[in-house]
């Protein structure tokens, strides 16, 4: 009887461990800490609403590509960001943090601006 609980509360404690894992990987802002950035670019990947956080690839006028964090999906969809609203090839400019690793040209948004349309996809700082 004892061998029994005692394997119901490992089975617990192990589906508890593998049902937090995905809370862990989630960051925040933590490591968008190198300043305010403004980038205008043309897409060269649309959004994608998939994994932890919505994304797209912007080129900028420099020819740097620059990976661009959104929301989550459900929360950039809610603001009206959806994987087909902006064509690859427009010009969009986006507002949020840049990383940390100057190395790394990544910023992790809060606004997307394209055609006179604006998308906060995190309320404004």
């Amino acid at each position: 009887m004892i061998y029994v609980e005692s394997v119901k509360v490992i089975l617990v404690l192990f589906l508890g461990l593998i049902v937090s894992i995905p809370s862990l990987a989630h960051h925040g802002w933590a490591g968008n800490t190198a300043g305010e950035v403004k980038i205008t670019g043309v897409v060269k990947e649309g959004v994608k609403l998939y994994g932890p956080h919505g994304s797209m690839k912007l080129l900028d006028d420099e020819g740097q590509v620059w990976t661009i964090t959104l929301a989550p999906g459900p929360r950039t969809h809610r603001a009206g960001l959806k994987e087909k609203t902006i064509p690859v090839g427009a010009t969009v400019t986006v507002s949020g943090s840049r990383n940390a690793d100057m190395n790394e040209y990544e910023a992790k948004v809060r606004q997307v601006e394209w055609q006179g349309q604006v998308f906060n996809v995190y309320p404004p700082k």
